[in-house]
């Protein structure tokens, strides 16, 4: 258990700085023997406080953003993402998971690059809604590497500076991690003698990294997404493919 500890505690700051905490969590839960489904719910179930911690230290950056309707997109995508976890085995999914991490990690390079630059007003546009919704059902569904799914869509969507893209990022993983444990919890998947564990590690790593975010150059951390999630992508390779 104390394995547990320390890797969530890892998987919060990754969480708050870049996303991808499941990285961590989900491989130690596999260790353990817990069958892919129910580690997945776990890790997912596990992190809502981690999000939680980590968003109250950045919430100050959407005090005039669109709340409303992030809620809805956070909390109807996660629902229905677990609902799918539910009925499907999630192994299946799991040869997806790379190429889609690959593919969000070379999208939010390209806006990275584009002379068009990658923030802009504080204001969520029609096209923005079936986008953030489909990152909040990833969530809700598997969430390896949220973060940098949803900095690479507002990125693309130029929605709010760098600072107000972490916030909602981490707002709408909340939202969809909480929508989560309602499900997963009806439906028996989650482990909870290591659920609570991680929780704990979630919410000290989120504290952790809420601090790190406000105190890292803007173009660094948006790089360091890029090379995260790269880096992940490589990692679910090997591992569901090799």
């Amino acid at each position: 258990m104390f394995e547990l500890l320390g890797w969530s505690l890892l998987a919060g700051i990754a969480n708050a700085l870049a996303g991808g905490g499941l990285f961590f969590t989900l491989p130690a839960l596999l260790a353990l023997g817990i069958p892919s489904t129910s580690a997945v719910a776990t890790a997912n179930v596990a992190s809502w406080p981690g999000y939680i911690s980590a968003f109250w230290g950045i919430r100050k950056k959407l005090r005039t953003g669109p709340l409303w309707a992030l809620t809805v997109i956070g909390l109807l995508g996660g629902g229905l993402g677990a609902l799918v976890l539910v009925q499907f085995d999630a192994s299946n999914f799991n040869y997806w998971v790379p190429w889609l991490l690959l593919a969000v990690s070379v999208l939010y390079a390209r806006q990275l690059l584009s002379k068009a630059g990658f923030e802009g007003p504080l204001v969520l546009r029609l096209r923005g809604w079936p986008l953030l919704f489909s990152g909040s059902f990833y969530g809700g569904f598997f969430g390896g590497g949220l973060g940098v799914l949803f900095m690479s869509i507002t990125g693309q969507l130029r929605m709010g500076s760098n600072l107000q893209q972490h916030a909602i990022k981490l707002y709408l993983s909340m939202l969809a991690s909480g929508a989560t444990i309602v499900v997963y919890s009806l439906s028996g998947l989650v482990y909870w003698q290591g659920g609570v564990v991680l929780a704990l590690g979630y919410l000290i790593g989120g504290k952790l990294g809420a601090k790190l975010l406000t105190r890292i150059n803007p173009k660094l951390l948006a790089w360091s997404i890029v090379t995260f999630g790269m880096v992940l992508s490589g990692y679910y390779f090997v591992r569901f493919y090799l």
